[in-house]
């Protein structure tokens, strides 16, 4: 009589065609969460919102400062520190007027957009993107990376009691060992927050920053939005923000960090043949690089 009614190697196929199909299911909820149904062809954002679509929370926070600076309502030093240059009116953004409300006194970029990451202005964006099918939804990436691997799971603890079952019996169990290896690799890749965190853009919210970087007509704060302060077209101005930051900007895929915000990120990419995974939980910004002062436009 055979263990559990099935001979050794009907188990082994049906084992094997159970690892298939676990990582089939797991893999397309992966792609289905990317991969929302457009009730319209997304419209182009907004400077901010691309800086949120591009890098996350604090960056959108970075392009709301290099437009004040280019309109000369906020001035920064050689050193990186913002000081405002406004009269108090209303500046018709709603996150410029709170970068302004935080400018009570000369303060760093990376200092701002910390402050700034989490409010209401800035997470406000994130939810406008996620209702466009351009982000997928903080808590939807965390189910979704804690659901994916569970029929893999469950797959791993039958292979194991059919496993422990053959060793008591002395039946051969060499190939269903060899299968369990990967069963349990492929899990816990799955379950992985930092290894296999779900991409925070859309395949919308990728091509519409492919489609930014593309074109030659975005404006200079499109430019800044999708590739850092590094496009901006005037190197003074450049400089000088980027020295009030911490943290060098590189465009691509980011991922959430964890659920319950727009603001816990992680950020992966490469510059110069390495790779750095950053959580902007504690800190943000760009590279620091040495600059002269400027006041605000362009060149």
């Amino acid at each position: 009589m055979h263990p559990w009614g099935l001979s050794g190697p009907e188990f082994l196929w049906l084992y094997t065609a159970g690892l298939v199909v676990g990582l089939v299911v797991a893999f397309g909820v992966r792609v289905a969460a990317r991969r929302p149904r457009l009730s319209e062809p997304p419209h182009r954002p907004a400077p901010e919102e691309l800086g949120f679509l591009a890098g996350g929370p604090r960056h959108a926070v970075q392009v709301a400062i290099a437009r004040l600076v280019d309109n000369g309502l906020v001035r920064v030093d050689r050193r990186g520190t913002l000081s405002s240059m406004a009269d108090g009116g209303p500046t018709g953004h709603p996150l410029d007027d709170a970068v302004l409300a935080e400018l009570t006194r000369p303060r760093k970029v990376a200092a701002v957009a910390t402050k700034l990451a989490g409010e209401p202005v800035v997470t406000e964006i994130g939810e406008s993107l996620a209702r466009r099918g351009l982000l997928v939804r903080p808590g939807r990436a965390v189910r979704t990376r804690r659901l994916a691997p569970i029929p893999l799971y469950l797959l791993f603890v039958i292979g194991v009691a059919r496993w422990i079952n053959g060793t008591v019996n002395d039946l051969p169990t060499g190939y269903l060992a060899f299968l369990l290896a990967p069963t349990l690799v492929a899990s816990v890749y799955l379950s992985s927050r930092m290894t296999s965190a779900l991409k925070a853009r859309t395949v919308h919210g990728d091509r519409v920053v492919a489609e930014v970087k593309a074109s030659g007509q975005a404006d200079p704060l499109e430019r800044v939005a999708v590739s850092g302060l590094s496009a901006y077209p005037d190197a003074e101005f450049s400089r000088a923000l980027a020295d009030g930051a911490a943290v060098a900007f590189i465009g691509g895929a980011w991922s959430y960090a964890s659920a319950g915000s727009f603001d816990s990120f992680v950020s992966t990419g490469s510059s110069g043949g390495s790779t750095y995974t950053h959580n902007y939980a504690s800190s943000s910004g760009e590279s620091s690089s040495s600059g002269g002062g400027c006041g605000g436009g362009s060149s």
